[in-house]
Formats: C-alpha cells, sequence, structure tokens
C-alpha cells in the first residue's frame, strides 16, 4: 500500500502552485498566475503578457507585456524547481522503501541513496535559487516602467543566491 502510494506521488503533476514572498503570494492556476498583496485588489498574469488589477486590464506598451511574459515564465522556472524537488524525494522514497523491503538490505545502497537525493535537491535549490534571482531582475524592472505593478513588486525578495540556499 505504501509503495503504490509513493508511485502515485511521483506520477502527480500538480497543475496549481502557490509561492509565499516577503510581501506577498502568487498563485497559479492553470495558466494563471494571480499575484496577493494585502490592502490592494487581486492582479492577474497570462502567460502572454496581459496584466489585469481587479479585472481591468491595463494598458501595456509592447516592451512592458515582454516584461511580464518574462515574470510569467519566471514563475513557471520556479515551480518547475520545487516541482522536481518534490518528485527527486519521492522516488527516492519508493527506492529506499524497495531497498528496506529486500532480504538484502544493504547499508552502503542506503547511503548511496541519501547523498543521490541530497545532491539532486541541492542542484535543484541552487537552480531556484538563481530563477528567484532573475524573477527580482525583472520584477525591479516592472516596478520601474509600469506603476500599476508597483503594489506587486515586493513579492520576490532581494536576496542573494547564498542567503537563498541558507534560507532554503
Amino acid at each position: 500500500m505504501l509503495l503504490a502510494l509513493c508511485a502515485a506521488l511521483v506520477a502527480c503533476d500538480m497543475p496549481n502552485f502557490s509561492y509565499g514572498g516577503k510581501n506577498g503570494k502568487i498563485t497559479l492556476n492553470g495558466n494563471l498566475l494571480t499575484l496577493h498583496v494585502d490592502g490592494v485588489p487581486n492582479a492577474t498574469l497570462g502567460s502572454l503578457g496581459d496584466f489585469n488589477i481587479d479585472g481591468k486590464a491595463v494598458p501595456l506598451s509592447p516592451p512592458q507585456r515582454g516584461l511580464l511574459m518574462l515574470y510569467y515564465q519566471g514563475v513557471m522556472d520556479i515551480r518547475e524547481q520545487a516541482l522536481g524537488m518534490g518528485k527527486a524525494g519521492a522516488a527516492a522514497g519508493v527506492e529506499a522503501l524497495q531497498n528496506s523491503m529486500s532480504s538484502k538490505s544493504d547499508p552502503n545502497e542506503k547511503k548511496k541513496i541519501d547523498d543521490d537525493v541530497s545532491s539532486q535537491t541541492h542542484q535543484l535549490s541552487l537552480k531556484m535559487c538563481q530563477d528567484e534571482s532573475n524573477l527580482k531582475t525583472v520584477q525591479d524592472q516592472l516596478i520601474a516602467q509600469i506603476a500599476a505593478f508597483k503594489p506587486y513588486g515586493d513579492i520576490f525578495p532581494g536576496r542573494s543566491i547564498d542567503e537563498c540556499m541558507k534560507d532554503d
């Protein structure tokens, strides 16, 4: 039963994603990002750079729309890293369970599995921190170029990759 549950977790691809940042939260439902910040209406962002606040479209120039598309893609990149970490952990759990149920359970094999998971998780964390740093750069450009984006411009923190790795 436990093996089946672990396998189901590995196969599961969650369509929704949520990221709680410094001063707000981003949720992804389907292909629509929603920016949540206390005290202001929610804003939505589509994959083609369309930006709405409280259901009303914000007029955009082509370069602004391009920046919003970069922002959207940045959130998608972070989502992929987070899903990758979950899948790596679930796969390691399945492998560890199989190893423990085997009559020839090997401590060296367990250590190898632990080391592999640790290495994968570290690489995914590093990539996620780099993606956050890239997204912060785009977020800062959006604040400077789209006045309506300013209230949503502190969701991703301005921390170094080293600080991010320590926090994660």
